[in-house]
């Protein structure tokens, strides 16, 4: 273990804070910066203010973790070869991987790996190569912090070219449409609530929220206010991993990357769902497929961006999709093409909002709901082909407002 820690204490360190919340500091040590071809590399610590799990071992607690760390400045990538991880000054767990070995992502938007390569990509300062470099064996790169709300709202970083409005252009050519402008009823009838599930059928007792709660979803847009909702910032373009055949549908699982900023916090998805027809309604009228995005921030709570289908033009980015689908329940399937979720975003980036709950069991309310005005097209044999695959119509009906505020 010496020889892993000598490298960190071969020079005298000069560390410049470049971040400091309620959650942790970030610093840098300006004399480890090193450049070599077209790569940067510098070693960096961050002091957190409350004992963090290590996701590798998870029996093992630290607050202190030092990391070298490695940028493309030409490309906006980096890497990490190296990290330490201390509790109270005594080291309890390091790791290191090969530069051969190591993989070059693009960070997250406004994580402490985007605001070093910020950094380090603009300073001009190089120093000598430090005489002693790490050679360990097998390790797994930590992965990159997640945003916090403080860094979600400066304004400098919201500058940054890989934060995008929430709808990102899309190359498909795919025509999208704007959804009819709600009716506001004189006298709004009473919506009555289903008891059911997504399949239709009677609810296990366990899920006691999907009967008596009152904050259900998916609603019914009706009596909507005008709220001049701020565009949502968004980055949804890392390709998705693989599609599984779930009891309730089809699931779209994506690789860590994508997120955006609501509220002040950075929700990070997980996996898209297919409803056929569609679980919103506009105007009393579904849709024949609906595309639910589900993002969850650090403190697992729930967000969930929604893209309403109507029938027309062929859609590219389905048509690959529906080539690779699984063909038992069950049955995970690694998709071999390259599918994004801002390939299946509207351009329009304006939206309904309100609070509702998850459409299947457990039924968890608190949900913050984003539906996309325009809906996008996919052709008629595409959507008759997703919802065979998925057993059926799998939406779950319309639940109850009550007394809950749409905005728009």
């Amino acid at each position: 273990m010496a020889c892993l820690t000598c490298s960190l204490t071969s020079h005298a360190a000069t560390w410049v804070k470049l971040k400091d919340n309620a959650h942790s500091k970030l610093l840098l040590d300006k004399q480890s910066i090193v450049t070599q071809a077209t790569l940067k590399k510098v070693w960096v610590k961050v002091e957190y203010k409350t004992p963090q799990k290590n996701p590798d071992s998870v029996d093992k607690v630290y607050n202190l973790s030092k990391a070298l760390w490695h940028f493309d400045c030409t490309q906006q990538t980096s890497a990490t070869t190296q990290v330490f991880q201390y509790l109270n000054q005594e080291l309890v767990y390091s790791a290191s991987v090969d530069m051969k070995g190591a993989e070059f992502i693009e960070p997250l938007p406004e994580s402490d790996l985007e605001v070093a390569m910020h950094y380090i990509c603009k300073s001009n300062s190089v120093a000598s190569t430090p005489k002693s470099t790490v050679q360990s064996a097998t390790a797994t790169k930590p992965a990159a912090p997640i945003p916090t709300a403080e860094a979600a709202l400066t304004s400098q970083e919201e500058k940054q070219d890989n934060i995008a409005k929430p709808a990102p252009a899309t190359n498909n050519n795919t025509p999208e449409t704007t959804a009819p402008k709600p009716v506001v009823p004189t006298t709004a009838a009473p919506t009555k609530v289903n008891k059911t599930t997504s399949a239709g059928g009677t609810l296990n007792k366990q899920y006691a929220s999907c009967t008596s709660g009152v904050n259900q979803s998916p609603v019914q847009f009706e009596n909507t206010i005008h709220a001049a909702l701020k565009p949502i910032r968004s980055i949804h373009k890392f390709a998705a991993k693989d599609v599984q055949s779930m009891p309730h549908g089809l699931r779209v699982h994506f690789k860590q990357g994508n997120m955006m900023v609501l509220d002040k916090s950075a929700f990070q998805l997980k996996y898209l769902d297919f409803r056929a027809p569609s679980e919103h309604q506009l105007n009393g009228q579904p849709y024949p497929l609906e595309l639910q995005l589900y993002h969850e921030d650090s403190k697992q709570h729930v967000a969930i961006m929604s893209i309403l289908f109507k029938a027309g033009e062929l859609n590219a980015e389905l048509n690959e999709l529906l080539a690779q689908l699984p063909q038992k329940a069950g049955e995970i399937i690694p998709l071999k093409t390259r599918l994004t979720p801002n390939k299946l975003m509207p351009t329009n980036p304006q939206y309904y909002r309100y609070s509702g709950s998850l459409t299947t069991p457990p039924c968890h309310e608190g949900v913050r709901w984003i539906v996309m005005k325009s809906a996008l097209q996919a052709s008629t044999e595409q959507i008759i082909r997703l919802s065979t695959a998925m057993g059926g119509p799998n939406n779950r009906p319309i639940q109850a407002l009550n007394g809950r505020s749409v905005l728009e």
